[in-house]
């Protein structure tokens, strides 16, 4: 297959050298070119597909622009005159010469234009019986699989891999730009899926991923639901297999230490952290710097010490999708609806629980107290005293109560916690009676005194996209890859950017400086006298 256009969306890195190859092939075209082979009436459909998203380079003016779309207009003919001219005998074989993408594409313009009689069911039937990827392909395409969906609900049924179709529907977590939204036939039904994944447990060679999706499926009477038993048979095999995986002499494995310790030394730093030659770190802390402490520092200590929360108190114990490897993101399959728990954020909760140990010892052996009674002490008279916050008396665990126990107690106070404040902003005050009447209210309901509580990102913001996952914050876009600095295990831009004071502009190739010009333009990176860059707000890229 020579360069052919492929669009896969606005915010694709490759989108600036396919734009220079269909400005070429729509000259071509325009004198009279026009394809005659199936590649290249797809390729159409893609550079179609670009004007249609108004997709440009940045050297083309307007009049340019306008113009070269005006000549795209008249691809929908030539695609369905084409596509009407194919011998539905030949399709299969005209299929198989087409590059993957293409395959795909060729999905897309059957059920574009409703071309169905072009496929006989056993042509369809042979095509998605020989790799699940076709079978996803089709599966993208609503209309086709409502025509075809006996010969769908058949093959479903028949392949063992279909439970990977079925978990991708209902239990995988997507991905910002990943998968279309998948189809099943109407007519496959509650049972069909149960039946489906209870032969994938039970084949040969499950893997241990899907499995664990199979075990975090939630019911769902209108779309899918597992028996009791099925989902027993899932989750002892995943413990099984995941024995296997370990015990496997083939498997990698990666050994971290973290060390947290408490020192009661007279003129140490309130901190100290280091990491050795192997990459673990040991973070010290100092006993006296805690007990010269007032009860307000205490509990900062969770912002100062720990960086359990950063200075605007927004929680830094959570996964980050920037701080996620693309490998890791790619290999391990999570679901929906369970919390992405990948390495970085692993390491960040086990130092957590460390620290929060290690600090509970210290306050109680060394201080006579304990974090829970600091932390009531900092809600009903700190926050009075300073604020003028008339918070009701709380209930709060005993520190040697089990972390069990804990959380029964803790639950219902963080609710009448929440109620408290919500009145307090809507009321300017706190009415024990009120509250008593209010129905259970989570954190994220609760009321602000701000006027923006939180921010969130809209549907269909490429910029904001394109910059935190597609070139700023991710190990995909490879801008952090430049000489001189390709051997350090740099994950980002940002990472690069933040260690290194001397990355220059004129090291980039020529394909990526759109990219950094696009950064430039968003005022998130700049170019200084000497031609280095450097980010424009570290306060902005760390919100």
């Amino acid at each position: 297959m020579q360069d052919r256009v492929c669009y896969f969306s606005n915010n694709d890195l490759s989108l600036g050298h396919y734009l220079e190859v269909a400005e070429k092939r729509i000259q071509e075209v325009a004198g009279g070119s026009i394809p005659t082979e199936l590649e290249g009436i797809i390729e159409l459909w893609h550079i179609k597909r670009m004007f249609e998203n108004d997709c440009r380079l940045l050297r083309w003016t307007d009049a340019e622009f306008k113009k070269l779309k005006q000549f795209t207009y008249g691809y929908n003919a030539i695609i369905a005159n084409f596509f009407n001219g194919l011998n539905p005998t030949k399709i299969k074989s005209e299929f198989e010469l087409l590059e993957w993408t293409y395959k795909k594409t060729f999905w897309e313009i059957i059920d574009a234009y409703k071309l169905y009689r072009l496929i006989e069911p056993e042509t369809l039937r042979s095509i998605i019986s020989e790799n699940i990827n076709y079978l996803h392909s089709v599966l993208e395409c609503k209309g086709v699989v409502e025509k075809f969906k006996t010969v769908i609900r058949e093959e479903l049924l028949n392949k063992v891999n279909s439970a990977h179709v079925i978990l991708d529907k209902y239990v995988a977590k997507r991905d910002l730009h990943g998968r279309e939204e998948l189809y099943l036939p109407s007519n496959l039904s509650l049972d069909d899926k149960e039946q489906i994944l209870l032969n994938y447990l039970k084949s040969d060679n499950p893997n241990l991923n899907y499995v664990r999706l199979i075990t975090q499926i939630k019911d769902n009477k209108n779309q899918i639901r597992i028996d009791p038993k099925t989902r027993l048979l899932a989750e002892r095999l995943e413990k099984k297999l995941n024995k296997e995986l370990l015990s496997d002499p083939r498997t990698s494995t990666i050994h971290r230490s973290i060390g947290v310790q408490f020192i009661d030394e007279e003129g140490r730093p309130a901190i100290e952290h280091i990491i050795n030659e192997k990459g673990n770190s040991t973070y010290t802390y100092s006993i006296p710097y805690i007990r010269n402490q007032k009860n307000i520092q205490h509990v900062v200590n969770c912002i100062s010490l720990f960086k359990w929360l950063n200075n605007h108190c927004l929680l830094n114990l959570i996964n980050k999708r920037i701080e996620v490897d693309s490998f890791e993101s790619t290999l391990i399959k999570i679901g929906r609806d369970s919390y992405p728990a990948h390495f970085v954020f692993n390491n960040k909760n086990k130092l957590a629980l460390y620290q929060m140990f290690a600090y509970t010892e210290v306050l109680r052996n060394r201080l006579n107290s304990s974090f829970e009674a600091e932390i009531k002490l900092f809600y009903e008279e700190y926050l009075n005293a300073q604020y003028g916050y008339p918070g009701l008396a709380i209930s709060l665990p005993s520190s040697d109560d089990s972390t069990l126990n804990k959380c029964r107690v803790l639950c219902p106070e963080l609710d009448f916690i929440v109620k408290q404040y919500t009145t307090f902003v809507e009321e300017d005050e706190i009415d024990i009676e009120l509250i008593s009447l209010l129905n259970p209210l989570k954190v994220e309901d609760g009321k602000s005194l701000l006027i923006n509580k939180y921010y969130q990102i809209t549907e269909g913001n490429n910029d904001i996209w394109k910059i935190l996952w597609g070139l700023f914050g991710s190990d995909n876009s490879l801008l952090y890859h430049v000489k001189p600095f390709e051997d350090k295990n740099y994950r980002s831009l940002i990472d690069l950017l933040r260690h290194e004071k001397y990355v220059l502009y004129d090291n980039y190739h020529s394909f990526q400086k759109p990219h950094i010009d696009f950064l430039i333009e968003q005022k998130i990176i700049e170019v200084d006298e000497e031609g280095y860059l450097h980010i424009v707000s570290d306060a902005k890229i760390e919100v």
